[in-house]
């Protein structure tokens, strides 16, 4: 039985892992999912942890016979990875860490499961809350858990470029360092590579680059959007 629906699914698995990426973006555009799974393997730890809580979600989600478009769609798996790359980034990859991952994006399912089913009849979204629910839950909860290693990662950047990319790597994220831009679009680059966990100028770029592929109106919005909060913080005094 299990066997048949995965055979019956598995033309749409890698359709739905695409889209569980895009879906932040409210996209379902392969290229533009392309480019988020690279982006988001950036930082490697991250990136892997992110994907395995997408294949997790997404696969039980077919098991369990939820709705199948829906999941097609990636609205199951999208907070599965930002679940999985907000861990990723915060702990080292180890067996424990894995265990950790798959039991967090079941987690993440189950809430958004649970979240659809409320609101759905009010006609509201459930967005990133199952996300916020999950990640938090499950902070609190590694308290407890010995065998989880804090990530050291980002202390010694150019070295993991160096490993990413060798020298070229080095020298480019260098030049996007020390690139002079105005301040509102640096803002606006580092903000776009922050939704998923990678704080780079060249990750903000590549998904600019993505969004103007897929619609040049979801661009121009996104732009409205962050200029918007721009203003508004400046107007209220926020510190930047």
């Amino acid at each position: 039985m299990t066997a048949q629906r995965l055979q019956q699914v598995f033309p749409f698995f890698w359709q739905s892992i695409s889209n569980s990426y895009t879906q932040i973006f409210f996209s379902k555009d392969k290229v533009f999912g392309f480019i988020l799974i690279a982006v988001s393997l950036f930082d490697l730890s991250a990136g892997i942890s992110g994907l395995l809580a997408v294949v997790s979600a997404n696969s039980f989600a077919f098991l369990i016979g939820l709705n199948r478009q829906k999941v097609i769609n990636g609205l199951y798996g999208f907070n599965a990875l930002l679940t999985g790359l907000g861990l990723g980034v915060a702990f080292q990859i180890n067996a424990a860490f894995i265990v950790v991952i798959v039991f967090s994006a079941l987690l993440s399912l189950l809430v958004s499961v649970l979240l659809d089913g409320w609101l759905y009849k009010y006609g509201l979204p459930y967005l990133s809350l199952p996300f916020l629910v999950a990640i938090w839950v499950v902070i609190l909860s590694t308290r407890q858990f010995t065998q989880l290693e804090i990530s050291e990662r980002g202390i010694y950047v150019l070295n993991e470029m160096y490993l990413l990319g060798g020298l070229p790597m080095v020298k480019l994220y260098l030049w996007f360092d020390t690139l002079v831009l105005p301040i509102p679009v640096k803002t606006y680059l580092l903000s776009l590579g922050a939704i998923f966990f990678q704080y780079h100028l060249f990750v903000g770029l590549l998904i600019a680059t993505g969004l103007i592929i897929w619609s040049r109106i979801a661009f121009i919005y996104s732009l409205i959007g962050f200029l918007a909060a721009w203003f508004f913080y400046g107007f209220t005094g926020v510190q930047m």
